[in-house]
């Protein structure tokens, strides 16, 4: 019977903390870091001061928080895709657009990783990186288990010029105006499609 009533309280802590993390996330997409304060955070979540400082030890540490959850979600994302998707052409299509589609369908969240958290802080630096060279090591894996089909002489310069441009274009999109611009769809697409094509190794047959 105590075990069940501290698993309830586990759980019931967890979801008062991620409650907490998914208010941060919408305010810092929303408002910005700077412009984001912690009681703002506290009235969105319908939480209280001390119960945030009971999860989180300051701004910049949800924010972190924020950063890692998004991290790990677009990790499990991709692993998917290399689980799924035999044709290594077709796996960095689908990589590409599965990443580009979650970010675009997520404006917050995409504004936090891209716009963000540069330049904040060391800590938040630091995730930030480690996020963006987790995409870039899969990328060359990628790029590296198929030399006959890739036309890269340096595949980790060619992923980190592909996960650049990609987050690139997902910047200008979200600074377009939402009435007029592309749909998130549209828009993965055309990055996959670009990027493909430029790491396609043409064949002497189409010369």
């Amino acid at each position: 019977m105590a075990y069940r009533k501290t698993q309830a309280t586990e759980v019931r802590k967890e979801a008062r903390r991620r409650l907490l993390l998914g208010a941060a996330t919408k305010l810092f997409g929303k408002n910005g870091y700077h412009a984001t304060t912690v009681p703002m955070i506290v009235a969105e979540a319908g939480s209280s001061t001390g119960s945030f400082y009971m999860y989180f030890q300051s701004k910049e540490d949800v924010f972190n928080a924020a950063l890692e959850e998004l991290g790990k979600a677009i990790e499990e994302m991709l692993e998917a895709v290399t689980r799924s998707q035999p044709d290594v052409l077709k796996r960095v299509s689908d990589a590409l657009e599965t990443a580009c589609t979650f970010l675009a369908q997520k404006p917050e969240q995409a504004r936090i990783l891209i716009v963000e958290s540069s330049g904040l802080s060391p800590r938040l630096d630091k995730t930030r990186r480690a996020i963006l060279v987790q995409q870039e090591e899969l990328l060359r894996q990628t790029l590296e288990s198929a030399p006959a089909i890739f036309a890269v002489d340096k595949p980790g310069i060619a992923a980190r010029c592909i996960v650049g441009a990609a987050l690139e274009t997902l910047t200008r999109w979200l600074e377009d105006n939402p009435n007029s611009r592309m749909s998130a769809l549209e828009v993965a697409r055309a990055v996959a499609q670009f990027n493909t094509r430029a790491l396609k190794r043409v064949s002497a047959d189409c010369l």
